[in-house]
């Protein structure tokens, strides 16, 4: 689990006859592992390559440079590819396996050991343990950079040294998560009594007032085409995140995911937990199961924001928002009718809530005129979306509708906006919308049912939130894009 080098690359377009004299930012070489890699290769040993040559290689084989011709030995559709991890072939014959992560602009690349018993041929990377780690340490690295512009990085080389001997001594991977390695580079550690336990990725403990983070995100994400053959479809699903600031070396907290009203909640039926947690109620809902039942979570929280778990909830009877958008173009003019109907089981109290109805294909709209019941309407800076800003409620009839005649100029102005499928009369409108303290399953963190040992005193935040995902309505007078499972295999799945 040790890496041979360690090269930061920035991506250079150029053709081989321009190439750069140095053209690397940030070089790190292990000659400990290295010694051990001659040793147990022996005659075929290959040797690392210097920056200039591994830059103006990598960026050669990842298609950078000459990216305007065909190379039959990068370009050809049967070679393998099995990215992140790349070989790159100098003159002294071919490094493998070159693990490389883009970001900003810059190429991350280390080369992780291959085992002494896998040398003599060309393993699957499941069975190098160093790509895996290799990969964690680069994401960790950038995470570390995240705030330095890419022009800069070359001026860090000292700081980028330091993280390295702390993540990565003598070149063996120990710490890959950004936190604790900068929790180790620039505090002192905090050494406990030998009675208390204190674990290697906490090496330092947190100073301050005890605050214990908990946020419940659900997303909705629903598509709505208002045709009789083709069924609307909506998924809803959350995720609870967890920032836990305690000052004990290391905490077990429980936590409960109950429902404010069990008889009208929609259940969970899958719950997806991080690797911390230490039990949980993970039961599957039975066939025909409709009651929902809390579930409980015991975990020993990271020093990190993390998410702690994932669900889904599949017994959505409908939309929170249903809608129906009716457009019919002529020439250069679009008529719509949109009309939104509010659930009377949501939360009538939005952060905000925006329809955005784009129009691709077609030239920039040079005007509008609408009239609605709720909100206003204006136009992008770009000129070819028309948004309807419906505000933070609905009146007392739940329903909000717009009507509108767009007019566009002649001339089509293309971009990479346009969608292919979008002519004529096939468009959709898109929703965006959050409820803060709101949700649609009813899910809910039961806050006096938290325990944390050992016991302490903290401060709880918990957050609720309902966002729109992807949540499109179809041109009822237009063809939709959609996938259907057929009847035979629904009617196969609903016999199981």
């Amino acid at each position: 689990m040790s890496i041979r080098a360690l090269w930061i690359v920035p991506i250079v377009r150029q053709s081989t006859a321009d190439l750069l004299q140095d053209n690397i930012i940030f070089t790190r070489y292990f000659p400990l592992i290295e010694k051990k890699v001659r040793s147990a290769n022996g005659e075929a040993y290959i040797s690392l390559p210097s920056p200039t040559e591994f830059s103006n290689v990598l960026l050669f084989e990842l298609g950078f440079k000459d990216e305007e011709k065909f190379i039959q030995s990068r370009d050809t559709c049967q070679k393998v590819e099995r990215k992140p991890v790349f070989e790159v072939t100098m003159p002294a014959g071919t490094v493998w396996p070159v693990v490389v992560v883009e970001q900003r602009g810059l190429l991350f690349c280390c080369l992780p050991l291959v085992p002494d018993n896998l040398t003599t041929s060309r393993p699957d990377l499941i069975q190098i343990p160093g790509v895996s780690l290799g990969f964690s340490l680069l994401c960790g690295l950038t995470d570390f950079l995240r705030q330095c512009p890419p022009s800069e990085v070359a001026q860090r080389s000292g700081d980028l040294h330091l993280y390295l001997n702390t993540a990565a001594p003598f070149g063996r991977i120990s710490d890959v998560n950004c936190d604790t390695v900068m929790a180790k580079m620039y505090n002192k550690p905090s050494y406990l009594p030998r009675a208390q336990k204190q674990p290697s990725w906490k090496p330092v403990l947190h100073k301050g007032k005890n605050i214990l983070y908990l946020a419940l995100t659900e997303n909705i994400r629903a598509i709505q085409f208002n045709k009789e053959n083709t069924a609307d479809t909506f998924d809803l699903y959350g995720s609870v995140s967890c920032k836990s600031d305690l000052e004990v070396a290391l905490s077990d907290v429980t936590i409960n995911l109950s429902y404010n009203s069990p008889e009208s909640a929609i259940p969970m039926d899958n719950l997806l937990i991080h690797p911390c947690v230490q039990s949980a109620d993970c039961s599957m809902l039975q066939r025909g199961e409709t009651k929902a039942a809390p579930r409980r979570i015991r975990f020993t929280p990271p020093t990190e924001m993390f998410t702690l778990c994932h669900y889904t909830a599949s017994g959505l009877k409908g939309p929170p928002i249903k809608a129906v958008y009716d457009m019919k173009m002529t020439d250069n003019r679009a008529s719509l009718t949109i009309q939104l109907t509010l659930s009377d089981k949501v939360k009538n109290a939005f952060e905000y809530c925006e329809m955005q109805i784009p129009f691709h294909n077609r030239g920039i709209i040079s005007s509008q005129d609408s009239s609605v019941s709720q909100g206003n309407t204006l136009i992008s800076p770009d000129k070819k979306i028309l948004v309807w800003n419906i505000g933070q409620k609905f009146p007392k009839s739940l329903n909000a509708n717009l009507e509108a005649t767009v007019v566009f100029t002649d001339a089509k102005s293309p971009s990479s906006f346009d969608d292919p499928f979008c002519t004529d009369q096939n468009a959709y409108a898109q929703l965006f919308f959050k409820i803060p303290d709101f949700t649609h399953s009813g899910c809910c963190i039961d806050s006096k049912s938290i325990q944390v040992s050992p016991s302490t005193k903290f401060k709880l935040n918990t957050v609720h939130e309902y966002l729109s995902a992807e949540y499109k309505v179809w041109n009822c007078n237009g063809d939709v894009l959609s996938s259907s499972v057929p009847k035979a295999l629904l009617k196969q799945m609903a016999d199981m």
